[in-house]
């Protein structure tokens, strides 16, 4: 009798270990072209053996291919090679903004296999709206009762620029959409029905994690991804891990306050950083209509390009304001890199000169260093490669049972 709990305590431990070493090397090659097991031994400090068992689990899974044994310039016996395998497992993806809707097929290395994007007019619009468009969308792409052709759905994930709860269900708060308390996990699975789960998740919070896995945070420990159109918002890493906060709405950037005379913004507040370095605030400096959407700021990029002088000013103007709200994230959290994404990451290379000499008198002790602040490397592709993660996550937590 003595003896029953502590065998079983000791067996649900060793599950859990095991699960999570399978996690680590999965995670592992997904962003690298091979792994050897060499490589694999050092990485995790399990011993060959267990190495060469846990890549036998995923090779039986579809999650890994492993070639014959190489050399690999150690001592000791050549090493067997592992790549990531995948093929036929994806996710299925979607962005809900202001200005309409995408969709993207995403495999388990983070790309976009297809993808399909509809516009609307700037305005309210309803949430049933955007979930017939998300269901549009995935038609075009080809999705079919959890598939799309030999793809197999594993799950879909949604970024929407909005307050989302931490058990990805509910938009507590998108106040571009004017939505408040929209149970849309619920909503979207109803119409898919099928038995895919559904995630959702803020769309700047999926931006974050998406740059951070495959972008220009892989690799950083710390990093901050500012996202913006019409609002503004931020996913933080720190020390690896997103930070949440009490109900998971860390990263509201766009609402800190840094204009007391400033224009009123959509939350109610004054003043809010997005106010200033929004869209409608970019182009109605420009002399452009503030609700003209991507089309103006794509007119605007190119009157830039053409050297024209109130755009340029616009953008210089533009830049110093985003300089007052990167040197108090950077003066806060440190980061190694603050990845500039979506409308920002457009028009980055305009900005660039005013917000680095900016921020080289407003961070303190140097922190700004030339190159923290960078453009992101998925471009437009980051919140759907982010929504993907989540729709991917049970299996990456647990990848031969999920």
């Amino acid at each position: 009798m003595g003896t029953t709990a502590p065998k079983a305590t000791k067996g649900v431990r060793s599950e859990t270990l095991r699960r999570s070493n399978l996690a680590s090397i999965l995670a592992m090659l997904r962003t690298a072209s091979s792994v050897t097991r060499s490589e694999l031994v050092e990485a995790t400090g399990l011993t060959r053996s267990a190495v060469g068992s846990l890549i036998g689990e995923l090779v039986e899974h579809g999650l890994a291919t492993e070639t014959g044994a190489q050399h690999d310039g150690q001592r000791g016996r050549p090493s067997a090679t592992a790549e990531l395998d995948g093929a036929g497992i994806a996710a299925l993806s979607f962005e809900i903004g202001v200005d309409g809707v995408a969709a993207a097929l995403i495999n388990l290395r983070g790309e976009v296999i297809d993808d399909a994007r509809v516009s609307r007019t700037r305005g309210p619009v309803s949430v049933e709206t955007k979930v017939d468009d998300l269901v549009t969308l995935a038609n075009l792409i080809g999705y079919e009762d959890g598939a799309v052709g030999d793809w197999r759905i594993v799950g879909i994930g949604v970024a929407v620029a909005g307050t989302v709860t931490s058990d990805g269900h509910t938009v507590v708060m998108a106040p571009n959409l004017q939505w408040s308390d929209v149970p849309l996990a619920d909503l979207v699975s109803a119409r898919f029905g099928d038995g895919v789960a559904v995630t959702i998740g803020n769309d700047a919070d999926v931006g974050a994690l998406a740059e951070h896995r495959f972008g220009t945070g892989d690799g950083a420990n710390n990093m901050i991804f500012v996202g913006g159109e019409i609002g503004v918002g931020g996913g933080i890493i720190v020390n690896g891990q997103r930070v949440h906060g009490r109900s998971g709405f860390a990263g509201e950037i766009g609402h800190m306050p840094v204009n007391p005379s400033g224009d009123v913004c959509g939350c109610g507040s004054t003043g809010c950083w997005e106010t200033e370095v929004g869209e409608r605030a970019l182009l109605r400096r420009a002399g452009l209509d503030e609700d003209g959407g991507d089309a103006a700021v794509q007119r605007l990029l190119l009157a830039a390009q053409h050297g024209d002088a109130t755009v340029l000013d616009a953008l210089a103007e533009h830049g110093g304001w985003l300089a007052i709200g990167l040197a108090c994230l950077i003066n806060i959290f440190d980061p190694e890199v603050v990845v500039m994404g979506g409308m920002f990451n457009d028009v980055w290379r305009h900005v660039e000169d005013v917000v680095t000499s900016d921020l080289a008198r407003t961070s303190f002790g140097g922190r700004a260093r030339p190159g923290v602040v960078v453009a992101g490397r998925l471009g437009n592709s980051a919140r759907l490669i982010g929504a993907a993660e989540l729709a991917f996550q049970p299996l990456l937590e647990d990848p031969v049972s999920a």
